[in-house]
Formats: C-alpha cells, sequence, structure tokens
C-alpha cells in the first residue's frame, strides 16, 4: 500500500506522531512518503539539535521517503502554510491513502483540494484537544464554522473516515465539526515503546545525579510546562505529601517564562530540595528520568508524554477531563477532580500508601503500553483503518467506551488481535 501523511509537526529528534507512526507503517511493508515544509517549527528555532533540514528536496529516512516542500509562508507559531508544488508531488507519489493530521488549517484544505483533483482517498487524524479550541471568541467560532459548514462538507467525496486518537478528540470532532460517529474509528497517539522501558541501573545512575534517595518515591512530570499544565497544582499538592513520605517532585521540561521561578518559590522551605525542576532535557534521555520515577502525574492538559511515561513503568495520575481516561484502561493509575489540589493529595496519599497498589498499577502501565500504545501496535491499526476505508467497512474494534473502566481489558485485548490482523 502507497500512503502519503501530509503533517506540519515533522522535525527530526521529536517524540510526536509525525516522528514514528509513518516509520512503523514502512517496517510494516507499506510504501510510505511524508510531505512536510522545510521551515522548523517556530517554537523549537535557535535549539540546534531539533533544527529541521531547511533546504527543500527529498531525503530518504528509515526507509520512509521524506518530501520537504518550500512553504510559501509561514505564520508564527508555523502552524499555517501553504506547499510549492505539493498537487504535483502527490502526482507523482500516487498514494492509495493520503493521510492528514488535523481537520483544520490551511494545509488540510490546500491537501483536500488536491485530492478532490485527483480523486486520492483521504483520512483525517484528530488529536485537537478542547484546550486548543477553547476560548472561543467570534473570530474562532467563525473559523470553525467555516469546516464544519464549508470545507469539510465540500470534500466529503474524498475523505473516507476520521480518526480520534481519544476519547476528548472524537467529542470534539462530533460536537464542534459536527461528524457523525458513524465516520470514525478509534486509533491513538503512541509510544515507542522499545526505547521507552524502565530501566533499573538508569534509575539508580539518574536519581543518584538527582539527589534522590534510594527508597524514596518520586512523581513525575514531562512537557511544555505552561498555563494550561497546571504544574502549579500539582506542586501544592505535593507541598502536603513531601515530608509525609520523602516525595521529591521532578518537573521536566521548558518552561514559559517567570513559571519556573513562581514553581520554585511555591515549594515550603522545609522540602524545597525535593523539587527538581530539570527543565529541557534531550528526547533521547527521557527514559531515564522516566525510570526514576513512581508515579507520573499530567495535572492539566494532556500530553504525548503520558504515554511514555507509562511506558516507562510509572503508574498515572490525571485529571478528570475525558482526555486522559483511555489512558488508565488497564487499572494503571487514577483520576482526580482537575484543578483541585486538595484530590489530587488526596489521589495521591492513596496510592503511596498502599505499596502493593502502587507496584501493581506501575505493572499495568507496562502491559497497557505494549498492548495498545505502541507505535508497531497503532501502526499496524492505522494500516487496518486505510483497508477499511478504501473498502468502505469499519473492522477496527474500539478501543474506548463501555469497558474503559473494566481492568480486565477485553477490550485491549482485541484490539491486539486486530493489530495483528491489519498488519
Amino acid at each position: 500500500m502507497r500512503v502519503a501523511h501530509i503533517t506540519i509537526n515533522y522535525q527530526e529528534g521529536l517524540g510526536y506522531e509525525d516522528n514514528h507512526l509513518p516509520f512503523q507503517q514502512a517496517r510494516l511493508g507499506a510504501d510510505v512518503s511524508l510531505i512536510t515544509h522545510n521551515l522548523p517549527l517556530a517554537w523549537w528555532q535557535g535549539l540546534a539539535h531539533f533544527q529541521t533540514e531547511t533546504r527543500p528536496g527529498v531525503y530518504e529516512d528509515r526507509g520512509v521517503r521524506i518530501h520537504r516542500l518550500k512553504a510559501r509562508f509561514q505564520t508564527r507559531k508555523g502552524t499555517q502554510f501553504l506547499l510549492t508544488g505539493l498537487k504535483k508531488t502527490l502526482q507523482e507519489i500516487r498514494p492509495d491513502i493520503l493521510h492528514l493530521h488535523s481537520p483544520v488549517g490551511a494545509p488540510t484544505v490546500q491537501a483536500l483540494a488536491a485530492a478532490k483533483s485527483l480523486n486520492l482517498p483521504v483520512v483525517i487524524d484528530c488529536h485537537l484537544w478542547y484546550f486548543w479550541t477553547y476560548p472561543r471568541g467570534p473570530v474562532r467560532r467563525a473559523y470553525y464554522q467555516l469546516f464544519r459548514r464549508g470545507f469539510l462538507p465540500y470534500y466529503s467525496s474524498v475523505i473516507k473516515r476520521y480518526i480520534p486518537l481519544g476519547p476528548e478528540p472524537e467529542d470534539l470532532l462530533h460536537d464542534l465539526f459536527g461528524i457523525p460517529h458513524s465516520r470514525m474509528t478509534h486509533s491513538t497517539l503512541g509510544a515507542d515503546t522499545g526505547s521507552f522501558k524502565y530501566d533499573e541501573s538508569a534509575r539508580r545512575d539518574t536519581r543518584r545525579s538527582l539527589g534522590i534517595p534510594e527508597g524514596a518515591p518520586a512523581l513525575l512530570f514531562a512537557g511544555r510546562i505552561s498555563p494550561g499544565k497546571e504544574v502549579d497544582v500539582l506542586v501544592e499538592a505535593w507541598n502536603t505529601l513531601a515530608e509525609k513520605y520523602d516525595l521529591h517532585l521532578l518537573v521536566i521540561g521548558p518552561a514559559v517564562p517567570g513559571i519556573a521561578e513562581r514553581l520554585a518559590e511555591s515549594a515550603r522551605p522545609e522540602v524545597r530540595d525535593k523539587l527538581i525542576l530539570t527543565g529541557l532535557v534531550p528526547y533521547a534521555e527521557l527514559p531515564n528520568y522516566m525510570s526514576a520515577a513512581d508515579i507520573a502525574v499530567w495535572p492539566g492538559d494532556p500530553g504525548i508524554s503520558m504515554n511514555e511515561a507509562i511506558a516507562c513503568q510509572a503508574a498515572l495520575v490525571h485529571s478528570d477531563a475525558v482526555a486522559g481516561r483511555h489512558l488508565t484502561l488497564y487499572g494503571n493509575g487514577a483520576a482526580f477532580e482537575r484543578g483541585n489540589a486538595g484530590s489530587l493529595a488526596g489521589v495521591l496519599d492513596s496510592i503511596l500508601a498502599d505499596p502493593l497498589r502502587l507496584a501493581d498499577m506501575r505493572r499495568r502501565s507496562r502491559r497497557l503500553a505494549e498492548e495498545v500504545f505502541d507505535w508497531k501496535v497503532v501502526a499496524a491499526r492505522t494500516l487496518g483503518i486505510y483497508e477499511d476505508a478504501l473498502q468502505g467497512t469499519d473492522t477496527a474494534p474500539a478501543i474506548w467506551g463501555p469497558a474503559i473502566h473494566r481492568p480486565e481489558l477485553e477490550t485491549a485485548a482485541s484490539i491486539k488481535d486486530g493489530a495483528k490482523d491489519g498488519a
């Protein structure tokens, strides 16, 4: 099968969907091309180890052809652009399926127009979350209405499936864009379970380098530290438990200016040495830090690092928003009331007070990562969705739904079997 992905995010050395899914599909035997622009994403500019190849051209990487087309323009954040020569490139590739990675945006409209002209079948995945779409003023509302009532219906003849990558994107596709659930098939973001895995030696070395005593429990947050991530709620909850459990808090990632300082100042003086703010760490080193932790906590908006943390055998605690509920599908974590530090502290206290429960959660996290969120499983599932889209069928089992709160997970087991069949 010839597959073409069009994406705004592909940049070497990161951990997004674009850095994994096309390459795993190629390993499963698909003929894969990835089409993107030639400019670095605005928020990573200046970081040499994340610089994108800026020359237009075709590059081969791990069995995938990377087509870097010249961008006609790029907005400040790099999320809106048009590609020079896109239609010609698609004519040359002539994919069996065209995979778009957002239901909105200038690249989506340009790709849909080219697909309609060339009669190419399209699937659109969605990992938009409500925190990206709210608050909505009149301009933003008009923008989404333009896609709901204009672009998406106009190009519906070539759009064969929508692929929500979580429960919240499914709700958003239905509520915001009016997409019927019958036109959707579940998939997920994933984790590289070969690289992201628990390593006892790395745990000892990393904890030693960070000053975390052997036997002391550790919490972890990883991602860009911005107001929507609500790391301040995590610090407030940790403050109440730090002395009781000798509990350390490891916060990894680049911070919006001023936030790191405020987080450090909010730590109680007697436990401030247990709060560790690392800043940005190289992506390849993240598994070591995640191995050093026992519980990974996402108090606010979700992130791809949640998948990677469970692959490293961390129990997962997240807010009660719908966005993260499929990530504790195996009984490998717990939820708390978003924005409520007392609720978060209560959940953490109940887990830390029961070491056997914590150990069981950690084992379940790894099993969930291997059976559902491994990029190899996700890639096989996605290839199966392509086949369904081309044949007008829908055979992929649901990932979330009525079985989501059941630790025994018959649904997830069927996903694994279905992924093998789809490969």
